[in-house]
């Protein structure tokens, strides 16, 4: 089977450096999926589940913005987070979603309402990623 080399790091720590034959991220503009072979790409990174499909099955995390860097075989994922998904408590997350929804309701300049607008979206893809029970 091809596979492709990916590797996600973050400003902190490297997370993965392991072959896959599938990764799904999601971009700026909506959900992306990358499979050996594909044309170079460099894409600004969104909000929501990275799932990274390997021989041994699939690892999710939760990615929060970055960018992604398709080059030579090589998948890079420059993460500003990166969460296990395994680490995700679903009770926590709706509690920070419903937070995160409570401060986009009030008013404030435009720079803040769209940090509390990023942080209910980053709430709303943790929610989704715990609740699926996919680690």
């Amino acid at each position: 089977m091809a596979t492709l080399r990916c590797n996600v790091v973050t400003p902190t720590e490297s997370v993965l450096d392991s072959e896959a034959s599938y990764v799904e991220f999601p971009a700026w503009d909506g959900q992306k999926g990358v499979a050996p072979g594909a044309a170079p790409f460099l894409v600004r990174l969104g909000e929501g589940r990275l799932r990274i499909d390997r021989a041994g099955g699939s690892d999710s995390f939760l990615l929060d913005g970055g960018f992604a860097q398709m080059n030579g075989g090589t998948l890079t994922i420059l993460a500003d987070a990166v969460t296990p998904a395994g680490s995700l408590n679903a009770a926590a997350a709706e509690k920070e979603l419903a937070e995160a929804s409570a401060d986009v309701t009030k008013r404030g300049t435009l720079e803040v309402r769209a940090a509390a607008e990023h942080r209910q979206r980053v709430a709303y893809a943790r929610v989704a990623l715990a609740r699926s029970g996919r680690r």
